[in-house]
């Protein structure tokens, strides 16, 4: 199974008509089991909390009533503003209820779509990261692996955040090839749109967009390295730019109608209230959160800006009273977060949102195994000197905002994305190594190689060989032939890097 394309153009070859087949039965299978998860376990629902919150929030942004509290609107019958979580999810839960599927099921269904949607990117991701190959088995472990889909049809931000990322991931390999400011702005947008789904996802500005264009600098440009800096920086505020004017309608309309300045959220200090006590810092509950430390706090004021403020100075006076309990408590809540600590505990307080507990258990051992192979991926990819840096960010970014919040399974859900790429590309380096060379069928897909392509004189672009290949340097005029290091005939250069469908590293 391959793409074909021009091989002697870098970037992705176009998928056959074969990948697409198996990319939508590779979907179906991913709706399908979501959709099972719903109706065995999840139907009829208890509608509280969270999913209360951005399935209400969606009505009622869908019938203009702007963006209040829905608990005080519906339990006190007050209208007060309010933004305890980013806009996205319930955003996109709206558009359902635009056209009356309003009920808490449709909801759920359209979350499955979401979920689904994102397998899609994922394997996208997949194909240009490393082959066509890993970007089937991507999909194909995206759709059924319980991590992908626990969140789903609860009606949860996490579905919002997984897409949000499965596109980001998927435009970083975009520009990694292009290297535009059309694929800047791009990236720029999807930044802003995790950050929109979970307000710390904003952190992939620095763990991800920042670090990725500066490391796609050109090497060698007409003007010499100050027009290569030039060019990244201008790329660069292309990218800042871009997610600044996407994010400017929340903000503006949020410092329009709070007391405090509030950008993309109103729940930091809230979430900092019920993780900043005594008991979550010891006991039980280290690393977790817990409600009766917000209750503990009297007299908080109503309108959300000035509450926001009040609970964050509560926190901030606790932290400075604490200090040398922070390492154990940011330990503990990488370890709850990643399924490292009392693993099993965290899987009966996640039943406090709903989480079934067989599906959960199902989950943590899957965890476990794809944490192994993803570590094993991380290493071919960068033994092929392949673009690693995206899938290392995302998990990066994710668990440095688990230690400053608490730590929870759920929390993990936006980094998965990552973890289930890497665990492919180490399956698919495994399949390589039974599989004969030969049964491959057509050209190869390579992999997007580290080093920038340099432009020979003819000015056709062409990337480094292959460690272990031999080849006969381009010259202007026709291309010449390419001696490979084992017999058959002379074929045209592709200067793409290793293949990625099944070699594993020379």
């Amino acid at each position: 199974m391959s793409d074909v394309g021009d091989p002697a153009r870098p970037g992705p070859a176009r998928p056959t008509r074969r990948w697409w087949l198996l990319l939508a039965l590779i979907l179906a299978v991913g709706l399908g089991v979501r959709l099972w998860y719903l109706f065995a376990y999840l139907h009829p629902a208890q509608v509280i909390g969270d999913p209360l919150y951005y399935h209400q929030a969606a009505n009622l942004f869908a019938r203009g009533h702007g963006w209040p509290d829905p608990y005080e609107l519906k339990i006190n019958h007050r209208y007060v503003a309010d933004a305890q979580h980013p806009p996205l999810t319930s955003a996109l839960l709206a558009l359902p209820s635009l056209v009356g599927l309003t009920t808490f099921l449709e909801h759920q269904i359209f979350e499955c779509l979401l979920g689904t949607l994102a397998v899609f990117f994922v394997a996208l991701t997949g194909r240009r990261a490393a082959g066509p190959v890993a970007g089937l088995v991507a999909g194909a472990i995206a759709a059924v692996y319980p991590g992908m889909w626990i969140n789903d049809p609860l009606v949860m931000s996490e579905t919002t955040g997984i897409l949000a990322c499965s596109v980001l991931l998927w435009l970083a390999y975009r520009y990694w090839e292009r290297r535009g400011y059309l694929d800047a702005a791009l990236l720029g947008v999807a930044a802003a749109a995790a950050a929109l789904a979970r307000a710390e996802l904003l952190l992939l500005t620095l763990f991800l967009v920042t670090p990725l264009i500066l490391l796609a600098r050109p090497r060698a440009q007409a003007g010499g390295r100050l027009a290569s800096w030039r060019r990244a920086v201008a790329l660069l505020v292309t990218a800042g730019a871009a997610c600044v004017l996407t994010i400017a309608p929340w903000a503006i309309y949020n410092l329009a109608r709070f007391h405090q300045p509030e950008y993309l959220s109103t729940g930091l200090g809230t979430t900092l209230a019920v993780t900043t006590c005594d008991e979550t810092y010891s006991g039980p509950a280290l690393g977790f959160w817990d409600f009766d430390c917000v209750l503990a706090i009297p007299n908080p004021p109503t309108e959300r800006s000035d509450r926001d403020v009040f609970y964050r100075k509560v926190a901030y006076s606790y932290l400075g009273k604490h200090e040398r309990e922070l390492p154990k408590v940011a330990l503990a809540r990488i370890g709850r977060t990643w399924g490292l600590f009392h693993p099993f505990q965290q899987i009966r307080l996640d039943t406090i949102e709903q989480r079934p507990i067989r599906v959960s258990q199902v989950g943590l051992g899957s965890l476990w195994v794809l944490m192994a192979a993803s570590a094993a991926g991380a290493v071919v990819l960068r033994r092929r000197r392949a673009l690693l840096l995206p899938l290392v960010a995302l998990p990066g970014a994710l668990t440095v905002a688990s230690t400053m919040v608490y730590g929870t399974s759920r929390f993990r859900a936006v980094a998965e994305p990552a973890v289930v790429l890497l665990a492919a590309v180490a399956f698919t380096a495994i399949r390589g190594r039974f599989v004969p060379r030969g049964r491959h069928s057509g050209p190869r897909r390579p992999v997007i190689p580290l080093a920038r392509p340099e432009l020979a004189p003819s000015g056709e672009t062409v990337a480094p060989p292959h460690p272990g290949e031999l080849t006969v340097p381009l010259r202007a005029g026709p291309p010449g032939p390419t001696v490979g290091a084992g017999s058959g005939p002379p074929t045209t250069p592709t200067g793409l890097g290793p293949a990625a469908d099944g070699g594993g590293p020379p």
